[in-house]
């Protein structure tokens, strides 16, 4: 799969996943810095400092106690003139004025600049006032005083803290956006790949974008799948041929048998023959691996599981079937019907009083074989799911028990259509074979 042509802006975007943190660590810092400078320009600068409006006072006050008490109003009204920011005005010794307790801090930074031989107080307002200004009384010399109202300015709207919290919000948008869009996403599509890769499921290849990192793993995938797609083909068409060319030499030999004068010799020849093409085809339906040309349907399974137990019904075996609701699962039936035939054949030939149950459990049907014969022991469940492995050692070719085959097949045919063939143990000493399907 060739990867698209890069965009104009990705030409100058890192491929590393090292190489695109740093990158995106140095813009996180620069944003700090153009949010910084931003804050201190945006601030209002028309309204003086505290410090500075409380310094421009003390000058005043100083004025006014040392100026002769008829030339204090010329002077008050000079200074507001050139100080528009403050409300002045003079109050006599014997004004009642209301004084604030707690005091605050534009009274004691006033308090400083003015030294010990005036006092400054907080006045409470006798009436509601905004809460951006602050009415201090100065005490002077001659017990007479000096009123002024100050503003107080907001705060810049962006302070070191707030700089800071800004900075990691825009690193974590940052870096999250970009693990989450570049790098997240590309490996959950592959995670999602491989889990939905397997024998009889359409593949397609992935995309190949994303940091080179990811790019690299999604290549080396798709020519895995290509692999092991050529590696099933050529080794089903290689037994697919072997079959075909045994297929004549079989047929020519079974057509001698019948020429055979002893009935028994005859007998046992015919048998050891069907047993050879029996075994064949057993060979490639497994190295098929649940791989066909039958196209995937809708099966309801109450109807597959009532034809195997009438195809078991024709061999002598009574099968009951118990349905608790009617189920649908995607498929190919014949496969399907395959598996469970081949579980239903086991629980006959080897179980006692073998039933099939299907149910529902969350999102999944269960098709449950179960019988109450000897079962399989819990250490060799896992060792009889493999290829050719059958569950009594002694037994021979001859004995007409099978080629180890069937539940590998059943497990390859569950697993083609997403689900698991499971070997559990039931109530009351039975052993369940559970072939696990999700609904259509």
């Amino acid at each position: 799969m060739v990867p698209p042509a890069p965009s104009r802006w990705r030409r100058f975007w890192p491929s590393g996943v090292a190489a695109q943190l740093a990158l995106l660590v140095i813009l996180a810092i620069i944003a700090i810095h153009a949010l910084l400078t931003a804050s201190f320009r945006l601030a209002d600068r028309t309204v003086a400092s505290p410090g500075e409006t409380t310094g421009r006072l003390a000058a005043v006050v100083e004025i006014l106690d040392r100026a002769p008490v008829d030339q204090r109003p010329g002077l008050l009204a000079a200074a507001a003139a050139g100080l528009p920011q403050l409300r002045l005005g003079l109050a006599s010794a014997s004004a009642t004025l209301h004084e604030d307790a707690r005091g605050g801090p534009d009274a004691r930074h006033l308090g400083r600049a003015l030294g010990p031989a005036f006092t400054v107080s907080t006045l409470l307002p006798d009436e509601p006032q905004p809460s951006a200004v602050t009415t201090l009384a100065v005490r002077l010399r001659d017990l007479s005083f000096v009123v002024a109202t100050l503003p107080r300015p907001p705060p810049p709207p962006a302070g070191p803290l707030t700089a800071t919290i800004a900075f990691l919000i825009i690193c974590a948008v940052l870096l999250g956006g970009w693990a989450g869009l570049a790098l997240t996403r590309p490996l959950r599509r592959i995670a999602a790949a491989v889990e939905s890769y397997g024998p009889g499921r359409e593949t397609s290849p992935l995309a190949e974008d994303g940091p080179r990192e990811v790019r690299i793993v999604a290549r080396a995938f798709n020519r895995m799948q290509e692999r092991i797609a050529r590696l099933l083909d050529d080794r089903t068409r290689a037994l697919a041929a072997v079959s075909h060319d045994l297929r004549t030499p079989i047929t020519r030999l079974r057509l001698r048998a019948e020429a055979i004068p002893d009935a028994g010799e005859r007998a046992r020849t015919i048998a050891d023959l069907d047993q050879m093409a029996a075994l064949v085809q057993s060979a490639l339906a497994h190295l098929r691996d649940g791989q066909s040309d039958e196209a995937l349907t809708v099966v309801d399974l109450a109807s597959l599981v009532q034809t195997v137990a009438d195809q078991q019904a024709d061999l002598g075996r009574d099968i009951p079937v118990t349905v608790a609701e009617r189920l649908a699962v995607r498929g190919r039936l014949l496969e399907l019907e395959r598996a469970v035939a081949n579980l239903a054949d086991n629980a006959g030939r080897y179980g006692r009083a073998p039933r099939i149950a299907v149910r529902r459990d969350d999102d999944a049907a269960l098709v449950e074989i179960i019988d109450q014969g000897p079962g399989i022991p819990r250490e060799r469940r896992s060792e009889l799911l493999e290829p050719f492995v059958r569950g009594d050692a002694a037994r021979t070719m001859n004995d007409h028990d099978g080629f180890g085959l069937g539940l590998t097949i059943a497990r390859t045919v569950a697993e083609a259509h997403g689900g698991a063939l499971e070997l559990a143990d039931g109530v009351d000493g039975a052993f369940v074979a559970r072939l696990r399907l999700p609904l259509a």
